[in-house]
C-alpha cells in the first residue's frame, strides 16, 4: 500500500507542478493567476502530506517500543531537513537559465519554463526509490532487527551538512547578494 501512495502522490506532483509551466506560459485562462498560484501551491502542500503519513506510520513499525517519539521526531527533523537542502540547493539553480527579472519583464520565459521542468523531475526521481521500500509488514520486522552505525552516520552527515550549508548561505545572502545569480 506504501508504494501504491507514493506512486500516487509523485504522479500528482508531476501534473501539479507542470502546471506551473501553464502558469508561466499564461496558459491558465480563464482561472486568474493568483488563484491558479495558491491552487496549484495547496495541492503540493496536501499531496506532501499524504505522502509523510505511510512514511511515518512504517517509520514507527521499526522503532523499539517506547521510543516511538523520538523515532518521529527524527523523522520530522530529517523531513525539514531535506526541504531546507533542497530550497538551498534549488538557489544554486538559478543561475543555469537566465530567469532574471529582467528576462521576465521582457517575455523571455524559456529559461523559467527549463527551469521549472529541471525542477519537476528532480521532485519525481523519488519513485526510483520505491522498490527500497519494504513491501510486506514480514519485511518491516526483518529490518527492525539490525542496527546500522553507517546509516546513523549518514543521518548525522546529512543534518550537519544541512545545518552549515543554511548558514553559509544565509551569510553569503546577507553580504554578497545575488551570489548564485539570482536577481
Amino acid at each position: 500500500l506504501t508504494t501504491q501512495v507514493y506512486v500516487m502522490c509523485i504522479g500528482l506532483n508531476l501534473v501539479f507542478s507542470m502546471g506551473q509551466v501553464l502558469l508561466i506560459l499564461g496558459l491558465n485562462k480563464p482561472i486568474p493567476d493568483f488563484a491558479f498560484a495558491v491552487g496549484d501551491e495547496a495541492v503540493l502542500d496536501f499531496i506532501s502530506g499524504v505522502q509523510f503519513l505511510p512514511t511515518t506510520i512504517m517509520m514507527v513499525h521499526l522503532c523499539p517500543k517506547g521510543s516511538e517519539g523520538v523515532s518521529y521526531a527524527m523523522f520530522t527533523t530529517m523531513n525539514n531537513v531535506a526541504l531546507t537542502l533542497s530550497s538551498n540547493m534549488s538557489t544554486l539553480l538559478l543561475g543555469i537559465w537566465d530567469v532574471s527579472k529582467e528576462a521576465l519583464e521582457e517575455d523571455r520565459l524559456g529559461g523559467m519554463v527549463k527551469l521549472t521542468v529541471l525542477t519537476t523531475c528532480i521532485q519525481t526521481a523519488g519513485v526510483f526509490f520505491l522498490p527500497l521500500l519494504p513491501e510486506f509488514r514480514s519485511d518491516l520486522e526483518k529490518l527492525k532487527t539490525g542496527r546500522s552505525d553507517f546509516g546513523g552516520a549518514v543521518f548525522l552527515g546529512i543534518i550537519g551538512f544541512t545545518l552549515v550549508w543554511a548558514v553559509i548561505e544565509g551569510f553569503l545572502n546577507i553580504f554578497f547578494p545575488g551570489w548564485s545569480g539570482e536577481s
